[in-house]
């Protein structure tokens, strides 16, 4: 593998950039914390993102830990999970759960990372208008990712009704041709989109939220 397919592609380049990353936040932080003492504000938007990816992350590996017992199928064969577990089907229960987590943290940490940059600017400073307490933003994190769990169980629901086949030739091919077991494989497949359906729509909520609280706050 060379150096870029690592930093790209393996989970330990995913570790490696998410640790780096979190290091340049943990930096910048210190000096803005050095610098300007009670003044700074970089480093609690810089934990805040921390906690954001963190909590997306967390979000991610629950979800298909959950997914993974429920359609093995959609990791090994949709996700190429296969590749990494070599023959043997069905594959080892332990080793295909760890390896879907894994895909969890890949698949979220950059969506927590772009909720909470939205949360962020949606809360910038304007004329006369009050910023929003962190503690308060950590709670709209908290709504968005239940928004985004209740996407996924309405997903679920719907892809294992054969309601999304038609977002997706593969999947309508899957289900035509009675393959992978479908009923599981696209209630997963509903799992995953109507978690990012529900998450945007949680982040458009929370924003619109914060808009007008703010608004009310500059009227008091």
């Amino acid at each position: 593998m060379s150096g870029c397919d690592w930093w790209l592609n393996s989970d330990s380049g995913l570790l490696a950039r998410v640790g780096i990353g979190s290091l340049i936040f943990v930096v910048l932080g210190a000096i803005d914390l050095y610098r300007n003492g009670g003044k700074a504000t970089r480093w609690r938007e810089y934990s805040f993102l921390l906690v954001a990816v963190g909590l997306a992350m967390a979000y991610g590996a629950i979800n298909d830990a959950i997914a993974s017992r429920v359609s093995w199928e959609y990791f090994y064969y949709g996700k190429g999970i296969s590749e990494q577990l070599g023959p043997g089907v069905p594959p080892d229960a332990a080793a295909l759960r760890a390896a879907a987590v894994r895909v969890g943290l890949k698949a979220t940490w950059s969506a927590g990372l772009i909720i909470g940059v939205a949360l962020l600017i949606a809360n910038n400073p304007r004329k006369n208008q009050v910023r929003l307490r962190y503690l308060t933003l950590v709670s709209l994190l908290v709504l968005v990712l239940i928004a985004a769990a209740i996407g996924a169980g309405a997903g679920a629901i719907a892809g294992s009704r054969g309601w999304l086949a038609w977002s997706n030739p593969d999947i309508a091919a899957i289900a035509r041709d009675d393959l992978f077991r479908p009923k599981q494989f696209m209630a997963v497949y509903g799992m995953n989109m109507g978690g990012y359906v529900g998450g945007i729509l949680g982040t458009a909520c929370c924003i619109t939220w914060m808009s007008r609280k703010r608004r009310e706050t500059s009227n008091v």
